[in-house]
């Protein structure tokens, strides 16, 4: 089958979507965990109508969060409103049970320079690690994407960042597959560069088998922005969000199971991309690719991602001595990992909750531990393995410009080691039952508790009950299947 242009029609008339960032200071309500203390307190201070495609917590105090998000609000679509006014936060379905196959999780935030991920799939080392101790493990696209190379290994089950946050908050399941057919659109200001994304495609599928022989250029450009932070994260913005959801329509009605991107990212500078490449910045482009994919994500539940078209002309610096960064010089379309890892990606299968799951979907239910940066313990993963009390393993060595670790969470299913290779020794202890302290020493012997006390007994000795204002140290005790 030749490569099969379809241009972008106008399906319906979509009403102009907006795209904001956002700070937000929360006071944190009750709860026993994190996310109970704040989804409340973040729905209120939404605008109306508007989505949280993307948040975290970035400063955390005693009565004060704060949370940078990013914001969608649908314009007079009807239709689409209708989906956006469904907020996972506000309705987690935490795990029950731990079911087999066993699963971990890792994350590697974009946009917030980890040493490990923060450049072109420099975490694929370590998320291959990791699935060597598992029996599939999930991640998301920046974790392996390294432009032409996407070298993830056979067990891993590749999941674009906002798939992966409703997955861990239950509303989502995974089915692993032989193959997807993949469609891809391109924003018309790289029209430059179009021939060598079919290439790519040509490539892809001459070389690899790879079924991916649609494409569509938008009829408009998207204007895909990237911005910063007040806490130095990137992040971005889209001027027509409306045409990806046109593109995504077109190329759906052409009998695709998942969809790639590429757009041009404006506002970056010689020098953001200089002190990235020197390890001082974030990946300028790196936080409004995941806006780009969050928006398909929420919209149409199909597995999704991105990649920069040159934006950059002379602009990119060719920088030896940061072997991180090397697999961008090596291409210009940087889709080819993109097209690898949606080929074989799973396909998402809403939940109403993880025992309604058909047989072989993966469901929060298998998901045995999850893996993030200490220092961004904020991020709706995080939050959600604390209220599913999931084993959550900080890694120190992958800093970050972030500054949200255990010190001020105070999660009790924290687990932190100092690297990668400490933590793929964890995961291995979790899936074999191996009690962690039996691992280190000293260890020390069994200790006696108290009988709790009824209130009978208590009426007996002239005391009234007492409630406890410590929050409970849970232990993840599920029953194994």
């Amino acid at each position: 089958m030749n490569l099969s242009y379809r241009p972008t029609p106008k399906l319906r008339a979509l009403s102009p979507m907006t795209v904001e960032n956002r700070v937000l200071r929360l006071a944190p309500g009750r709860g026993e965990t994190w996310l109970e203390r704040i989804a409340r307190p973040l729905a209120r201070a939404l605008p109306g109508g508007a989505y949280p495609l993307r948040f975290a917590l970035v400063g955390v105090w005693e009565r004060e969060v704060v949370v940078e998000a990013t914001l969608l609000s649908p314009g007079d679509d009807t239709a689409h409103a209708a989906e956006l006014s469904a907020i996972e936060l506000l309705d987690p379905r935490p795990r029950t049970l731990e079911a087999r196959p066993f699963c971990a999780v890792q994350v590697v935030p974009t946009g917030v320079r980890c040493e490990f991920g923060g450049y072109a799939g420099d975490a694929c080392p370590v998320t291959n690690l990791l699935a060597s101790t598992v029996d599939l493990l999930i991640t998301h696209p920046n974790a392996v994407n390294a432009s032409e190379l996407n070298e993830m290994a056979g067990n891993v089950l590749y999941v674009e960042g906002k798939s992966l946050d409703d997955f861990l908050l239950g509303h989502l399941g995974l089915m692993p597959v032989a193959g997807n057919r993949v469609g891809t659109f391109v924003d018309p200001t790289g029209a430059a560069y179009l021939d060598d994304v079919l290439d790519t495609l040509s490539a892809a599928r001459a070389s690899a088998g790879i079924d991916c022989p649609v494409y569509t250029v938008l009829g408009e450009e998207l204007g895909v922005r990237a911005e910063w932070s007040p806490s130095g994260c990137a992040m971005g913005s889209i001027l027509r969000p409306e045409r990806i959801v046109e593109a995504v329509e077109t190329l759906l009605a052409a009998g695709v199971d998942a969809v790639g991107g590429v757009s041009v990212i404006h506002g970056v500078e010689p020098g953001m991309l200089a002190r990235h490449q020197r390890g001082e910045a974030p990946n300028p482009s790196g936080g409004v690719e995941a806006i780009v994919t969050h928006l398909v994500s929420k919209l149409f539940r199909v597995p999704a991602a991105h990649a920069p078209l040159p934006y950059y002309g002379d602009t990119k610096p060719r920088i030896g001595e940061n072997p991180r960064v090397a697999a961008e010089m090596i291409s210009t379309p940087h889709y080819f990992s993109v097209i690898k890892g949606l080929g074989s990606a799973p396909r998402l299968v809403p939940l109403s909750e993880a025992a309604s799951a058909p047989s072989g979907v993966v469901t929060i239910d298998n998901v045995g531990a999850v893996v993030v940066p200490a220092s961004c313990l904020g991020g709706v993963p995080a939050l959600a393995a604390e209220l599913s009390a999931i084993p959550l393993i900080a890694v120190r060595e992958n800093r970050t410009v972030l500054n949200v670790t255990n010190e001020v969470m105070g999660m009790p299913n924290v687990i932190e080691v100092d690297s990668y290779l400490e933590a793929a020794g964890v995961i291995g202890a979790l899936r074999n039952g191996i009690a962690l302290e039996s691992l280190r020493r000293p260890i020390h012997g069994a200790r006696e508790v108290e009988p709790l006390a009824s209130p009978a007994r208590l009426a007996e000795v002239g005391e009234e009950p007492r409630e406890s204002s410590a929050r409970p140290v849970r232990i993840p005790v599920a029953p194994r299947l």
